[in-house]
């Protein structure tokens, strides 16, 4: 039975591969489709893997770029900000030039280089000193008008008493009215104008400027603005609470008037 079997599995075989030759030899193309479909079945996983590896490739470009790209707009930016604040300081320039020139006097531009976080509203600190012209008792002023004087002058810098100082004192008078008083910080961010007579006309929003009696602030420099108008404890005067036409907590630029 075996043998049987192994003898007819023999002819099988044979009969296949004369079938398979024939159709070979009387029919061509097939040899053309077989070639083919072998090559695609070989060339299948080639293709995969290389495919696998451009999709690698092409990530890797696209991250390394995005990189890059994220660095530029990181650096856009940062020049962006540079460009606004030298806009801004331009402009501050531009004002306290402008102030300089309205003014008529010799003066000497500073920067504000520090605050004593213990006085944030009464003083600052600027860079120019005595070498520069600056002295104690110097009107320290900014494009928009008083801020204050020079406390102590050091060589290199100085220390200014700001006009909301509890122990600044200044001769002021009303721009519109002429009338006269003394202008004293209030030790907030306020300062207040006193001994106005009580028969004298004062309203809210008048200006109040340096009436020039003092020789440390020089006439017509502006000091605020009149917010609100109270009669002295006595009776006998008025009292005023000014705003400051300059603020102290936005300044980075000042001129001291020698």
């Amino acid at each position: 039975m075996p043998k049987l079997f192994l003898r007819k599995r023999t002819l099988i075989i044979a009969f296949a591969l004369v079938a398979f030759f024939s159709l070979l030899f009387f029919y061509p193309p097939i040899i053309k489709t077989v070639k083919s479909i072998t090559s695609n079945i070989l060339q299948a996983p080639l293709k995969v893997f290389s495919g696998i590896g451009s999709y690698l490739n092409t990530k890797g470009e696209l991250e390394e770029e995005n990189s890059i790209l994220r660095k530029r707009v990181g650096e856009l930016f940062l020049e962006r900000e540079q460009y606004k604040e030298l806009a801004h300081e331009n402009k501050r320039l531009r004002e306290l030039l402008k102030f300089k020139r309205k003014i008529g006097y010799d003066t000497v531009s500073a920067e504000v280089i520090a605050r004593n976080p213990n006085d944030w509203i009464g003083s600052f600190i600027i860079n120019k000193g005595t070498k520069d012209g600056v002295e104690t008792g110097s009107a320290v002023c900014s494009a928009k008008g008083l801020l204050g004087r020079v406390a102590e002058a050091g060589k290199t810098s100085s220390n200014v008493m700001l006009i909301t100082h509890p122990a600044f004192k200044a001769g002021g008078m009303l721009k519109g009215t002429r009338i006269h008083g003394i202008v004293v910080g209030s030790g907030k961010d306020s300062v207040r104008m006193l001994y106005l007579p009580v028969d004298a006309e004062v309203e809210k929003g008048d200006v109040v400027v340096t009436s020039g009696y003092s020789q440390l602030f020089p006439k017509g420099i502006t000091i605020g603005y009149i917010i609100r108008v109270t009669k002295s404890k006595t009776g006998l005067y008025k009292d005023a609470l000014l705003e400051p036409a300059a603020s102290s907590f936005d300044q980075e630029e000042v001129l001291c008037i020698k």
